[in-house]
C-alpha cells in the first residue's frame, strides 16, 4: 500500500508506479498476448495485412517484428503482473487473518475514538489533520509532551479533539493519561503509535539517560499503550493498532543505534500482537498494521542524508501522513513500505538469498541470521549505512533519571502535572538512591572527560 503523493520530487516509486501499471498490468500484457497470438495463426492473414498496412500510413514498418517473440514477452510481463497482483492480495488477507471488514465497519468515525502520540508535530500532526479533513467530527486523542505546534481548526480543540500532555516514559504517567483518554472520549478504538526520539549519539557517546529515554518512549511506550486500549479492542473484535517502524531496524545507521534497536523492537511487538490477536484472542477484526518509512523531514531529522534521494528519497511529512490516514480509513491491516518500492526489493533479496539458509547449513557448520551469508549483509548493508550522514539530534532535555524536562514555554495550566504535586507526596527514602545515581552518573561522565583531555594532551 502506498500514497499516491510524489515525495516531492522523480523517484524510483514514480518509475515503479508507471511500469506496474503499464508493462506489468496484467490486464494490459495478457490481452496483448492472446491477440498477437491470434494473429501469428494463418485464418488471421487478412487481419494483419491491414494492420503492416495501417502501420505503413505512419511510416511504421512491421515486417521485421517477430510476432512469436511479442507475444512470449507479453505473456510473461503478463504473468509477472499476476504474481504481483497474487502476492498483494496474499499479504492482505494473510495479514486480516482472511477475515474481511464486516458491514458498516469503518464507515462512520464519528464513532471512532483514536489516540495518536507525538502528535504535536511532524507525522502524528499529519495524521491529526489528516482525520480532521476527512471527518471533522472525529475524537482525537493527541497525546505528546511537546505543545501543539500547528493550530487545530475552530470549534475542535477542547471538544472532539483533545491535547493531553504526558512524559510517555514514565508508566506512571502513561497510566494516568490513558485513564483521562477513557474517561473524557471512550474507549479508543484507533490507537497510533507514533511518538519518538533520537538523542543522535554514539553507542560510547551518549549517558545512561539518553538511551534510557529513547528504548522507553520508542519502544516501551507503544508496549504499554497496547496494554492499556487493546483488551477493550479485543473484547468488542473492533480495533486498529498502527506502529511507527523504520528502515534503521533493517539497517541501523551510526550515531542512533539505541533508536534503530527501539525500532526492530516495534517490529517485533507488530508481528507478536498480530500472531496473539489471531490465535490466542480470537479477535480477527482488530487489525495491525507496522509502516517501515525511510528517512523522514521531521523535527527529529536535522540534516538531509548522504544517500541516493532517486533510490531512497527524503519523506515528506504529508506524505507518510496521508499513506496512514489511507490504512486507516480502509479497514485493513498490513506492512507500508515508503519508498514502496522497498517492499519488492526486500521480496526478491530475502527470496533469493533465504536458500543460503537451507542449503549452507547441510555443508558446513554456518547458520546465516538473516537469510543470507554475514559477508552479504557486511557488504551490501553496513557498508551502506556506515556512510551515512545523518543529522539526528535531540532536541529535549532529559534529566538523569531517563526522563525528559519540562520546556521553558509554559504549558497549560490543564495540560501538565504540578511538580510541586509530585515532590510533596514523594517519600525521601525514594528520593535518595536516585540522587545518589544520579551524582555517580555525573561524576562518572566528569572522569571520562577529564581522562579524554589527558589523552589528547599526552598526543
Amino acid at each position: 500500500m502506498a500514497t499516491y503523493r510524489e515525495q516531492r520530487g522523480f523517484h524510483v516509486d514514480t518509475v515503479a508506479r508507471g511500469v506496474r501499471l503499464t508493462v506489468l498490468n496484467e490486464a494490459i500484457a495478457l490481452p496483448v498476448a492472446a491477440a498477437v497470438t491470434w494473429l501469428t495463426q494463418p485464418s488471421s492473414l487478412p487481419y494483419l495485412r491491414r494492420l503492416f498496412k495501417f502501420a505503413a500510413t505512419y511510416h511504421i514498418d512491421l515486417s521485421r517484428l517477430n510476432l512469436a517473440q511479442v507475444a512470449r514477452a507479453a505473456l510473461y510481463l503478463g504473468g509477472a503482473g499476476l504474481l504481483l497482483t497474487a502476492n498483494r492480495l496474499l499479504n492482505k488477507w494473510s495479514s486480516n487473518n482472511w477475515a474481511p471488514c464486516r458491514r458498516g465497519e469503518w464507515q462512520d468515525w464519528t464513532r471512532e475514538v483514536v489516540v495518536v502520540t507525538g502528535g504535536s508535530s511532524g507525522i502524528g500532526a499529519s495524521v491529526v489533520q489528516g482525520l480532521l479533513r476527512r471527518n471533522p467530527r472525529t475524537r482525537i486523542a493527541i497525546i505528546d509532551f511537546a505543545p501543539l505546534s500547528w493550530t487545530p481548526p475552530p470549534g475542535v480543540l477542547g471538544h472532539n479533539l483533545r491535547y493531553y500532555q504526558a512524559d510517555l516514559s514514565k508508566p506512571e504517567a502513561l497510566r494516568a493519561v490513558c485513564s483521562r483518554v477513557r474517561k473524557e472520549l471512550g474507549h479508543p478504538t484507533v490507537l497510533v503509535n507514533n511518538a519518538g526520539l533520537a538523542r543522535g549519539y554514539g553507542i560510547l557517546d551518549g549517558t545512561y539517560a539518553d538511551v534510557e529515554i529513547t528504548l522507553k518512549t520508542n519502544l516501551t511506550a507503544p508496549f504499554l499503550m497496547v496494554k492499556e486500549f487493546v483488551p477493550n479492542m479485543v473484547r468488542h473484535d473492533h480495533g486498529h493498532v498502527f506502529n511507527v517502524c523504520s528502515m534503521s531496524a533493517i539497517m541501523p545507521p551510526p550515531d542512533i543505534v539505541d533508536y534503530a534497536a527501539s525500532k526492530a523492537g516495534v517490529q517485533a511487538l507488530h508481528e507478536g500482537l498480530a500472531m496473539e490477536l489471531r490465535s490466542r484472542y480470537k479477535a480477527p477484526h482488530v487489525r495491525v498494521t507496522n509502516g517501515v518509512f525511510n528517512f523522514i523531514k521531521t523535527p527529529l531529522l536535522g540534516g538531509k542524508p548522504s544517500q541516493p534521494q532517486f533510490m531512497a528519497p527524503l519523506l515528506h511529512v504529508d506524505t507518510v501522513g496521508e499513506a496512514i490516514v489511507n490504512s486507516l480509513y480502509s479497514g485493513y491491516g498490513g506492512v507500508i513500505y515508503l519508498p514502496g518500492i522497498m517492499r519488492y526489493i526486500s521480496m526478491i533479496v530475502s527470496r533469493f538469498l533465504s536458500l543460503s539458509r537451507s542449503i549452507l547449513p547441510l555443508f558446513t557448520d554456518f547458520a546465516p541470521q538473516r537469510a543470507a551469508p554475514e559477508w552479504v549483509f557486511q557488504f551490501a548493508i553496513k557498508s551502506a549505512t556506515s556512510h551515512l550522514t545523518v543529522g539526528f539530534k535531540g532536541r529535549q532535555k532529559v534529566d538523569e533519571m531517563g526522563g525528559l524536562l519540562h520546556e521553558a514555554r509554559e504549558q497549560p495550566r490543564e495540560a501538565r502535572e504540578p511538580r510541586e504535586a509530585r515532590e510533596s507526596t514523594e517519600p525521601r527514602e525514594a528520593k535518595e538512591p536516585r540522587e545518589k545515581e544520579a551524582k555517580e552518573r555525573r561524576e562518572s561522565r566528569e572522569d571520562r572527560g577529564s581522562r579524554r583531555q589527558s589523552r589528547s594532551a599526552r598526543r
